[in-house]
């Protein structure tokens, strides 16, 4: 039997360019598009930020190598062999601590956790979200910091489910994780078995829009140019009183998010490296 081959586009770029090359990256077939820099798992193997692609098949990764080319980059192109990429994160992902209290492991890994720690047990798998990038730890350290007990939790963009689980085992009563990649369903699902909040979390690829009700709080890990078309929608999700957390944005680009979540009040701002969480409040 032939093994698959997994086409991947690698192309490092200054973080400042990175959101509009991941654009241009979607446009040309991308069926995937992880950011990779000092705060992940594996590195930029070039410097700065490095983003890597994935496609369907080498012929749409070669038109899209061709293109950046064009444009003055150099991309390279790797083509994995059958499935042993899956267990590349092995190698890098060791228990974690983010927080005050926050743990973040792998399955494979023992941790021996001190009276307080709070610990996620998460196998990224086939979605994003180890928990070590810095939109994610900012994201983290708001669920510490600010998250109610006994309420539910809307998560936007879930990826590995790691910000719902979190938030479950913070105390948050329930979880709601949306994306509209169907493996991070699965995989959210997963890792909520693992962390034995499964009957509290309900993962689906239901739009934001068709979410039903509002929520006391609500977190979005993704990127500034989809917040702001979504602002419309994501804000009706919040309920009066309610906070949003809004990450995966860049240093320059914060206002422009705020602008466009006008109705709602900015009562935080945080930093990590490059990047900005914004926590927002409906009056």
């Amino acid at each position: 039997m032939t093994e698959p081959r997994y086409p991947f586009v690698h192309v490092a770029v200054p973080a400042e360019h990175a959101e509009d090359l991941a654009s241009i990256l979607w446009d040309l077939g991308a069926e995937g598009v992880e950011e990779r820099d000092d705060g992940t798992l594996v590195k930029s193997r070039d410097g700065g930020v490095g983003l890597v692609a994935s496609f369907e098949d080498e012929a749409t990764a070669e038109a899209a190598l061709a293109v950046l080319r064009e444009a003055g980059l150099s991309p390279t192109l790797e083509v994995v062999v059958g499935d042993g990429w899956r267990d590349e994160w092995r190698k890098y992902f060791k228990p974690t601590r983010l927080g005050p209290r926050l743990v973040v492991r792998p399955s494979w890994e023992p941790y021996e956790a001190a009276a307080d720690d709070v610990v996620i047990t998460l196998d990224p798998g086939r979605a994003f979200g180890s928990g070590l990038h810095e939109t994610t730890r900012l994201v983290l350290g708001v669920l510490d910091a600010r998250l109610p007990r006994d309420i539910p939790v809307l998560d936007v963009g879930c990826g590995s489910g790691i910000l719902a689980i979190a938030a479950l085992l913070l105390g948050a009563r329930s979880a709601v994780a949306v994306d509209n990649d169907p493996d991070a369903v699965e995989v959210t699902l997963e890792n909520a078995v693992a962390n034995g909040v499964a009957e509290r979390l309900v993962s689906s690829t239901t739009d934001v829009a068709d979410v039903p009700g509002a929520f006391p709080f609500v977190v979005a890990n993704i990127e500034a140019r989809v917040l702001i078309p979504m602002a419309p929608a994501l804000s009706a999700r919040v309920a009066p009183g309610g906070l949003l957390v809004l990450s995966g944005i860049l240093k320059g680009q914060e206002s422009d998010v705020a602008a466009a979540y006008g109705p709602l009040r900015l009562v935080d701002t945080r930093h990590d490296g490059e990047w900005v969480a914004l926590v927002l409040e409906r009056p």
